[in-house]
């Protein structure tokens, strides 16, 4: 089967994402990707009218290309945004074209008018990759879908180099990310711990908030500057406020693996992929004490530090790697393949 792959991050027809990962011997799963022409910004609070033109022309872009195939098609869609309108045009056209929907991940889940029409156009997606077990159970309620619609596969992230010691010498605490975070008790536990810390997120993340002396905030940083950081930072946090769908990965991943130890909310974006104590530090949602002894216990610990990154960075090349979810991703599109 051809498969007509649609993300936000991939700007070339070159680009095959993770189809370059997926075992593929006899060449059964063939990748053509449909370039995104537009920007996607992780940072902001909420999708506006003009990034909604660009997800629906390239939904419809996607749409055409598969339909177009003169072998058999399906399309990979990449964020929540895409199978939306590849959904409702496959409902549209009453067509049986296999959709997968991947990265299905919703900061909340909404309510009233839009979540009738995401109902409308989700109904059509066949597989929904999910990266928390919770949201098999979450999102397939919301939408009134079957479960067996849902598959967890973990987050991936790409096998980086470490390239940048831990800086010794001007130590800080680094915590990044603007989606459902939890600033509010970080800036308290911060503020109490007196330790040099920077925040890197977008300013509707910590608006309202009164941010410590000790505490510097940054936004506008590239994806190589914000790599440089994790990897200079004594340690990393990750303070999430959503227990409901998945936030925070990303930054945990890449913590991971660059081989830095890491402090992070207990929650559906931490439960499934780190072992408290071995890769990472688990601390209870919205525990100022239990934040606040499990920064302090690293930051005077280079030995734990030290153990805990290592086996992070273990952690993140067996099971999150590009390698390791390639072949998750091969298995999906041959069962889903498989139904036609």
């Amino acid at each position: 089967m051809d498969w007509y792959l649609a993300a936000p991050f991939i700007y070339s027809a070159a680009d095959q994402w993770l189809g370059a990962f997926v075992p593929n011997e006899t060449a059964d799963l063939r990748f053509h990707a449909v370039p995104a022409t537009y920007h996607h910004d992780r940072s902001r609070k909420f999708t506006d009218s003009s990034a909604w033109a660009d997800y629906f022309g390239h939904g419809n872009a996607v749409w055409r290309a598969a339909r177009a195939s003169r072998t058999p098609a399906g399309i990979l869609t990449c964020f929540p945004q895409l199978p939306i309108p590849v959904g409702l045009r496959k409902r549209l056209a009453f067509s049986d074209l296999p959709l997968v929907a991947w990265t299905f991940n919703l900061g909340k889940l909404p309510t009233g008018m839009r979540r009738r029409l995401a109902k409308a156009a989700f109904a059509a997606v066949d597989r929904f990759i999910v990266h928390s077990r919770s949201e098999i159970v979450s999102c397939s309620e919301w939408l009134e879908l079957p479960e067996s619609r849902f598959r967890f596969v973990p987050l991936q992230r790409a096998a980086r180099p470490i390239t940048v010691d831990e800086d010794l010498d001007h130590p800080f605490v680094l915590s990044m990310g603007s989606a459902q975070r939890d600033y509010r008790l970080l800036f308290g536990v911060l503020a109490e711990l007196g330790y040099p810390a920077v925040i890197v997120a977008g300013a509707h993340a910590v608006v309202g908030l009164a941010v410590p002396a000790n505490v510097q905030v940054r936004s506008g940083l590239s994806a190589d500057e914000c790599h440089v950081l994790a990897q200079r930072a004594r340690v990393n946090v990750i303070p999430v406020a959503n227990q409901n769908t998945a936030s925070g990965q990303v930054t945990l991943l890449d913590a991971m693996m660059f081989a830095r130890a890491a402090v992070i909310t207990a929650c559906p974006a931490s439960v499934d992929y780190v072992d408290h104590g071995h890769d990472a530090l688990l601390v209870r949602h919205g525990d100022h004490d239990d934040m606040k002894a499990a920064i302090q216990m690293l930051w005077e610990d280079e030995t734990l530090r030290r153990n805990i990154g290592a086996a992070a960075r273990e952690t993140a090349l067996e099971r999150f790697s590009d390698e390791a979810i390639g072949r998750a991703l091969g298995t999906v599109l041959r069962e889903v393949s498989a139904t036609r």
